[in-house]
Formats: structure tokens, sequence, C-alpha cells
């Protein structure tokens, strides 16, 4: 466009300036909080107080665990006069009325006689009571082991009908003390096979009753 000399030029169109207003301060802190989702107000809305504690998560409950699992561990019991006659009994916490067990004791010289009995007993407060009977017995063997917490008392039932056939006259009565409170995991029958207390065969328990 060409300007003639001696013209004025035109002046061109104003805009009225518009005055910077912060919307934010226009709002009270309660309005602010109730339009803080608005599209207006996006710039506007404040961080999370950082002094709140986050949620607290559920605690994970324990495992369960056997009641039977104080009695748990290896008792051991040798004679005062004849060190080679002693025993050992092992106990395994199977449920929270029963516990797996076994015992072994020897005699010593000069017979060496055996007394040895695998199974499970039933729990009663304190004492564990077990029978065991083979299809070829006639009665059976019936045992008490009365638990304190470091030891164990293994008495035999008296009477004429409690056939146990522990070698000779030999029985594994006695006083065991206690020497372990682990869980054990697996045991060693009489014939030194492993068994493992938490996968037995049903074979191994076949005579407990």
């Amino acid at each position: 466009m060409t300007v003639s000399s001696g013209a004025k030029p035109p002046r061109l169109a104003t805009v009225p300036e518009v005055p910077f207003t912060n919307t934010c301060l226009m709002y009270s802190p309660a309005t602010l909080v109730r339009l803080a989702a608005a599209t207006a107000l996006a710039g506007c809305t404040s961080q999370p107080d950082a002094t709140t504690p986050p949620p607290a998560r559920a605690a994970t409950p324990p495992a369960a665990v056997a009641t039977t699992t104080r009695y748990a561990g290896e008792y051991r019991w040798r004679d005062t006069d004849n060190k080679e006659m002693g025993g050992m009994l092992t106990v395994y916490p199977e449920s929270d009325s029963t516990i797996l067990f076994n015992l072994q004791a020897n005699g010593g010289a000069p017979g060496y006689n055996m007394a040895n009995a695998f199974g499970r007993a039933h729990l009663r407060g304190d004492t564990a009571t077990y029978f065991g009977k083979a299809p070829e017995d006639e009665h059976g063997c019936r045992l008490k082991i009365g638990f304190s917490s470091a030891a164990a008392k293994v008495l035999m039932v008296s009477g004429p009908e409690n056939d146990c056939f522990f070698g000779g006259s030999f029985t594994p009565e006695g006083t065991y003390q206690r020497t372990s409170r682990t869980v054990p995991q697996y045991t060693t029958d009489d014939t030194g096979d492993t068994l493992h207390f938490a996968h037995l065969p049903a074979s191994a328990l076949k005579d407990s009753q």
C-alpha cells in the first residue's frame, strides 16, 4: 500500500487491555476444594498433605501352629548305673490333639534287649496315650507319656492284657530329659529306614488305634 505525502496514516484499531486476574484468588478455600475438578481451576489444585500417613496394610495372619508343638523335639534317657542302657523319644506335633512319636530304648549288656514303639498318641491334658495292635497280637500295647516343660515320663499301662512284646523283661519306662525343642522332620525306625513325619506311608501307622 502506498501512502501519499501529507496524508495521515490510518490508525490501527486498539484491543482493550484486559487486566490479569488470578482466578484462584477469587474463591474461598472451601470453594476451591469443591471446584478442584473443574477445568477452570486445573492449575490451582493443591498437593496432598505430606504429613498424612498412608493407609495401613492389613496384617498377615500367622501360620497355624498345632498346640502340641510345645511337646515337640527329642528326649533322652540314660541309666545311671548301666551307661549302655538308655533310650530316645522323638515327638512330632501332628495336630492339636495328636502327636507322632518314635520310642527306641536298649537294655544294654548282657542281653541288649530292645524296646521300640512308633505310632500316633492322643493327648488329654499333658498326657499322651498310645494303643497299638498288630493283627497277630492278642491284646495290643498300651503306653502313656506324661509331658512337662523339660522332660517326658514313659509308662507302660499295667495289666495282664498289655502285650508290647519288648525284648526279655526290658521296658522303655523312665524319665526322658528334653534335649531339643526343634520340630523333627524325620526319624529312623528300628530297621534303619528313614521316615518323614509329614509324608508317612499308610503302613507306618496301620497298627495305631
